[in-house]
C-alpha cells in the first residue's frame, strides 16, 4: 500500500490513527486545501457571519477558510478521534475563538433552523449513506439569505501535475466512492428526494460541487 494514501473510512480510528491521517492530508492535499479556499473567498466573499463545515475531518480546510474570511466557523465531526485531532489543531493555530469544534451527526446536525451564512461540506459526501436527510439537515440550518457548497473538488488554482496526482491518490483511497466527485446525477438525485429546488451542479475542471441557495 501506499503510504501516502488517505484511509476513505476513518470512524473505527484511535487517536494515533487519527493523527497519522491528519498528517497525511497536510502532506498530500494542502495544494487543493489552499486553492478551493481562494476560489471560495473569490466567488463568494466576503463571508462573514457563522460558518459551518460539515465533516470537518481535521478541521484543516476549516482553519484555512477562517484565515481568508470574517467566518465564525462550527467544525462539526462525528468521529471521535478525529474531532480531537481537529480540536488540537484550532488550538495550534490560535484560532479557538473563532472556529468551534462540535462533535456531532450530519444526520442530526446540533444547530437551530436558519443558524448558519455559509455552510461548506468538502469531499464528505461520499461517507453519509442517506444523501437527502443531511441534505435537508443542511438546508435547514442555511440563513435565508445563505448559501451552502457540497461535494468535493481542488480548486481552480492548482497545476495540472497536481491535479493528476491528488485525483489518482484521492481515487485509490476512496476506491467506487470516488465516482461520486465526478457524477452530478449522485448529486442532483438526493437534492430532488430532499425538497431542495434552489440547487446549482458546477462541474469544473478540479471538481464537482453543488451550489445551494436559500
Amino acid at each position: 500500500m501506499n503510504e501516502d494514501r488517505v484511509p476513505a473510512q476513518y470512524s473505527e480510528m484511535d487517536l494515533s490513527k487519527a493523527k497519522e491521517f491528519d498528517q497525511k492530508v497536510k502532506k498530500n492535499f494542502m495544494p487543493a486545501i489552499r486553492s478551493t479556499v481562494r476560489q471560495i473567498v473569490e466567488d463568494y466573499g466576503p463571508l462573514r457571519g457563522i460558518g459551518v463545515d460539515v465533516g470537518c475531518g481535521t478541521a484543516v480546510f476549516a482553519i484555512e477558510l477562517c484565515k481568508h474570511s470574517d467566518l465564525k466557523i462550527y467544525a462539526l465531526e462525528k468521529a471521535k478521534p478525529i474531532y480531537e485531532v481537529a480540536r488540537m489543531n484550532i488550538e495550534k493555530e490560535g484560532l479557538k475563538e473563532r472556529i468551534i469544534p462540535v462533535l456531532g451527526d450530519a444526520n442530526k446536525i446540533p444547530f437551530e433552523d436558519e443558524f448558519a451564512d455559509f455552510v461548506i461540506s468538502r469531499g464528505a459526501y461520499h461517507c453519509w449513506e442517506d444523501k437527502p436527510k443531511v441534505l435537508k439537515e443542511i438546508y435547514r440550518i442555511l440563513k435565508k439569505g445563505g448559501i451552502a457548497l457540497v461535494g468535493g473538488g481542488f480548486g481552480r488554482y492548482v497545476n495540472d501535475n497536481e491535479l493528476e496526482r491528488m485525483r489518482k491518490l484521492r481515487d485509490r483511497s476512496l476506491g467506487e466512492a470516488a465516482k461520486v466527485y465526478s457524477s452530478p446525477g449522485a448529486f442532483q438525485e438526493p437534492l430532488e428526494k430532499a425538497g431542495i429546488r434552489d440547487f446549482r451542479l458546477i462541474r469544473e475542471r478540479a471538481g464537482l460541487w453543488t451550489e445551494i441557495r436559500k
